[in-house]
């Protein structure tokens, strides 16, 4: 009798500790649920040390990619140097583009230059960077200038 009696307090017990251990989880799915639905923007903005949760209204990211022809195929080219000159010569900023051949740099508002080289190929672009953009995007595809080439691409070898 006495082993019966220890051995149902024990499955009791046990019984006990899977229920605190599900409650927990359920509680927190659906409080999670809740502030989806009631306060979208807390769970989508992050405010942490430093950001005010007002997007940021002085200039903006240029973002892209680079690609070129090579061997009848477009394909991304890595490590391509981008030089962006602001048209008043105040500013002037260097990057890369990764190894998947895209770029992203920072830039106030205002009238820019941007060349794009690789290689030997080199080419401008002029942009214009908003007060309130939050990004512009120019990808560039670099032409192959050389005449032999386009002679190739035209007569399909």
């Amino acid at each position: 009798m006495y082993k019966n009696q220890y051995l149902k307090e024990d499955m009791a017990e046990d019984q006990g500790a899977n229920m605190r251990g599900k409650i927990l989880p359920i509680i927190l799915l659906v409080f999670t649920i809740y502030l989806v639905t009631f306060y979208p923007a807390y769970t989508v903005a992050y405010k942490g040390f430093g950001y005010s949760g007002v997007p940021i209204k002085y200039g903006g990211w240029l973002i892209g990619q680079v690609t070129m022809q090579i061997r009848h195929n477009i394909q991304l080219i890595p490590w391509a140097k981008i030089t962006v000159t602001s048209t008043d010569g105040t500013f002037s900023e260097v990057t890369y583009t990764n190894g998947y051949g895209c770029y992203r740099i920072y830039l106030p508002p205002g009238e820019y230059k941007v060349t794009v080289e690789h290689a030997r190929y080199s080419q401008t672009y002029e942009v214009t960077m908003r007060e309130d953009a939050i990004y512009r995007l120019l990808n560039v595809y670099l032409e192959r200038p050389d005449a032999e080439f386009q002679d190739r691409l035209s007569s399909g070898r």
